[in-house]
């Protein structure tokens, strides 16, 4: 009899256990003709809309559901079930990196998930919301939030590539937990992590008021009044002031300055109170900013390399990953800004000609040339005529009636003491026409805030740049590079070993000692980004609420 029970009731098991498969095979095949239904919705021209939630990367998921024959992800005994939660958590710990939840349907899941839905409309709400979040957390985390053409034109490097179908894919086919794939697609730069620390920082701080100091003219040292009251206060904290503009007041008013990357002359004017009042709030968006713009750089970089940092007016040159070369830079002109882009420096000219580019040639040299021939052709300016094989001294041509549209020659300038190129330029071909190089203008170095070019980059030290190109190739010129310059030979010194070269623009960044140092946004490019980070968060952010069924809908 025992026995006989045991077989019925293991029979009985099984049996369950068989209705059990049937049913969980019948859900994910609904499951699948759901999905397909929707995506076949979409090639139709639907709105990529789920339950009141609008998808962030339609084309993406449906790369994912074609390839996998429309099978689910994440819903139960799908190969992703366990990792939802560590999906959720990723999405939490991003609003660190300036990412808001919302964007990634964090509250629309949790709710979800935590309700284990059985009817088809929310199990497909489930699945796609957690797919599209994925995707679009791994996307924003490989590549920026927001894409650099669409803000700033002269923002030149290409966007890091990442297959975000294929990576979900590798996930569910081995069975991985999310939350290591999406955190291995942030920057890995120290640059990087030391904006995330000094932006969890800023927002442990307590958030009091303090007093700004109100808009009006230059303030100086021995004047007096309400605003200098102010700047004691801003500078100082609470306490009874006098309200001169003292010793002591331009002592901290310097010191503030230096800081700053500011000129230090202690006069208080628009730049120095455009930093000194920015708040709490205002830091934030600015680290924000820059973390962006590390999302947009590449990934892998090279162990031997060079880092132009345009709004910090510096270069750094670095070996195994760490800072071997550091000097000050002049960069471009507000109206002539220097681009961002990577190439690779390639060779060195030594007493170079400058072959003056046609806009320059047009816009800055022929008024020049028209007031004062003479004078330019003392400079070392020649020309080519045009249908001429020859250069001649620009005082040989009559450029009155010569106009910038007339304008048909090539202006060059002799290598000489005066030549606007210096001793030396390094070379990495660009469409945009950016060199680094030598200047004679050695005095424009004292200035804190550097943009006086017309996008080329100046360099304070072009020889020991010089030396370090050539000393890590053990070039024979490398000892000889001073002998070579006061020779006045013209002399182009190929590298056997080239350096790539980037240009960038962060204006809060980690100097030598770790710390996080501002700089005016001389490009004004801050102001556009941040709010292009909110404009596309407030987007796709929309607010969403569960009705009484709980079912997904717009509120």
């Amino acid at each position: 009899m025992q026995g006989n029970t045991r077989i019925l009731r293991s029979g009985a098991l099984l049996a369950c256990f068989m209705l059990c498969c049937v049913a969980v095979a019948r859900a994910q095949l609904a499951d699948a003709e759901a999905i397909r239904a929707y995506l076949e919705g979409l090639d139709a021209g639907a709105e990529p809309v789920v339950s009141g939630r609008r998808l962030e990367r339609p084309e993406v998921l449906s790369q994912v559901y074609r390839s996998r024959d429309h099978a689910p992800v994440w819903l139960p005994e799908a190969p992703l079930e366990e990792a939802v939660p560590g999906l959720l958590a990723a999405i939490d710990e991003s609003a660190s990196h300036g990412f808001v939840p919302a964007r990634y349907h964090r509250a629309d899941i949790e709710q979800l998930w935590a309700a284990q839905p059985t009817d088809l409309p929310r199990r497909l709400a489930l699945e796609l919301l957690l797919t599209d979040a994925f995707l679009t957390q791994a996307l924003h985390r490989s590549r920026g939030v927001v894409a650099p053409p669409d803000l700033d034109e002269n923002w030149r490097l290409p966007p890091t590539e990442l297959d975000a179908a294929a990576l979900l894919q590798v996930a569910a086919r081995e069975g991985h937990s999310v939350h290591p794939v999406l955190q291995s697609l942030w920057p890995t730069s120290a640059d990087y992590a030391l904006l995330l620390k000094r932006r969890a920082e800023i927002l442990s701080m307590e958030a009091a008021e303090s007093v700004s100091v109100s808009p009006g003219p230059l303030l100086r040292p021995g004047d007096s009044g309400e605003r200098v009251l102010q700047l004691k206060r801003r500078l100082l904290g609470p306490g009874d002031y006098t309200p001169e503009y003292d010793a002591g007041l331009r002592r901290e008013v310097i010191a503030f300055q230096l800081a700053a990357g500011l000129d230090a002359d202690g006069v208080v004017g628009a730049n120095t109170l455009e930093v000194l009042n920015a708040s709490r709030v205002s830091w934030i968006d600015r680290i924000d900013a820059n973390l962006e713009r590390w999302r947009w750089l590449p990934r892998e970089m090279p162990e031997t390399y060079l880092r132009v940092n345009i709004a910090a007016y510096t270069l750094r040159a670095f070996e195994q990953g760490e800072p071997t070369l550091s000097m000050n830079v002049i960069v471009g002109k507000p109206y002539r800004r220097t681009p961002v882009f990577a190439e690779t420096l390639k060779y060195m000219v030594l007493n170079p000609y400058w072959n003056v580019p046609f806009s320059i040639a047009t816009r800055d040299k022929l008024p020049l040339l028209q007031a004062d021939a003479v004078a330019e052709a003392e400079k070392g300016f020649e020309v080519r005529p045009p249908a001429k094989d020859v250069f001649v001294p620009v005082d040989a041509i009559d450029w009155t009636p010569v106009t910038r549209r007339s304008f048909n020659y090539l202006l060059r300038q002799k290598p000489g003491p005066e030549n606007a190129l210096g001793n030396i330029k390094f070379m990495m071909p660009n469409p945009y026409a950016v060199s680094l190089h030598d200047t004679p203008s050695r005095e424009l170095f004292a200035r804190q805030e550097r943009s006086f070019s017309s996008g080329c980059i100046r360099l304070e030290q072009p020889l020991e740049l010089a030396r370090w190109l050539l000393s890590r190739e053990a070039h024979p010129q490398a000892e000889r590079i001073e002998a070579l310059m006061l020779a006045r030979e013209t002399l182009t010194i190929n590298l056997k070993r080239p350096v790539p070269t980037y240009l960038v623009y962060l204006t809060a960044f980690a100097t030598d000692t770790g710390e996080i140092a501002f700089r005016r946004d001389i490009y004004s490019r801050d102001a556009v980004l941040v709010e292009a980070l909110r404009a596309s968060a407030a987007k796709s952010a929309e607010a969403t609420a569960l009705d009484n069924n709980g079912t997904v809908s717009a509120s």
